[in-house]
């Protein structure tokens, strides 16, 4: 039996869809769980939001304002985008911390119990692993989505930041496959004309984005600052003031502490829902292991689902796989149905 095809529309149509109708029924949609995620804020969740100057390093902006950009803007004449599947991703995630706290508070001359203000890695050397991603500092899967749609590394203003300005936004936020990362970058739109960058915010809503123009004097935006796109990916274990920019952009709103209504562009139901169902892929932003295997599916790990390659896991989606069998002569990957142990 096809279980992975019979189940994938399952998945993508069936709970969902029915979250999101129940949602159009009851003025917010709800998740697979029940739970509501496009409610408005609660008050703890509007104080998590940052203000414009946390956001944003307006120095590095500016100087990344001034790099040039790829000859790209035809690729935005059009919102067209496809929502692309999740890689499975390794979650390192834990014991960088634990190693981050233990170095800190041995610096400190104290115990490994205090947690460190700040948790962020310097850039890595050249010619190193990180080449394969879009730009240091992304998550594998915003790497692939930003690609998809044709954002080029020319047009990544930044990932991870160091300065104190945008610690609270654009610090590191975890570890996957060896690779440090923050769910929010900010993109240029140099060279770009509004309706140009309506339609990118409409593509990036379609790959996972909850993303925002940061329009100088515009929804909340100081009319000093640099003028770029902000966006967060939702399929990603990520701080929770980004958990709370995400439901604010859920629910049409800016994404900063005033949380005022988001007048530039308003998405379409098919950019709310994809990044609707890959926050609730990621539990909310609490987990990197949110793939886009089927739920129910049994694969091999490595097969959309982290783990060892020799051992069947079942897909749960949200969370981590639960373990079938360890297979003795390994795991077999089925194109199109579910794996088996050979």
């Amino acid at each position: 039996m096809n279980v992975r095809a019979s189940k994938r529309w399952i998945l993508s149509a069936g709970p969902l869809a029915l979250a999101l109708a129940l949602g159009a029924c009851n003025g917010g949609a709800v998740d697979d769980n029940g739970g509501e995620v496009d409610a408005e804020l609660s008050a703890a969740e509007v104080a998590l939001l940052p203000a414009p100057e946390q956001e944003a390093d307006t120095a590095l902006l500016a100087t990344a304002e001034s790099e040039p950009v790829a000859d790209d803007a035809a690729l935005f004449d059009d919102d067209e985008a496809v929502e692309t599947d999740d890689v499975a991703v390794d979650d390192e995630t834990d014991a960088w911390r634990t190693e981050a706290i233990a170095d800190s508070a041995i610096a400190a001359g104290s115990d490994a119990t205090a947690t460190p203000e700040r948790l962020v890695t310097s850039d890595p050397p050249t010619a190193t692993p990180e080449a394969a991603l879009l730009k240091w500092g992304l998550h594998p899967r915003a790497s692939d989505a930003l690609r998809s749609i044709g954002v080029s590394a020319s047009r990544i203003m930044q990932t991870i930041g160091n300065a104190a300005a945008s610690a609270g936004t654009h610090a590191q936020d975890g570890v996957v496959n060896g690779h440090p990362y923050c769910a929010a970058t900010d993109i240029s739109v140099s060279g770009l004309s509004n309706t140009q960058i309506r339609h990118l915010l409409e593509k990036l809503g379609r790959v996972g984005f909850a993303a925002w123009y940061r329009w100088p004097g515009h929804d909340g935006w100081p009319s000093y600052d640099v003028r770029h796109i902000h966006a967060v990916y939702a399929n990603a274990r990520m701080k929770s003031s980004l958990r709370s920019q995400i439901r604010s952009w859920l629910v049409g709103r800016n994404g900063l502490v005033s949380n005022t209504l988001y007048a530039f562009y308003h998405w379409s139901s098919t950019a709310k829902a994809v990044v609707r169902h890959k926050f609730v892929q990621s539990a909310y932003g609490t987990t990197n292991h949110g793939s886009t295997c089927v739920v129910g599916g049994y694969y091999c790990g490595g097969d959309k689902i982290s783990g060892s390659s020799s051992t069947l896991y079942r897909c749960t989606g949200t969370g981590a796989p639960t373990v079938v069998r360890h297979c003795a002569n390994g795991c077999r990957v089925n194109p199109g149905s579910d794996d088996s142990c050979r």
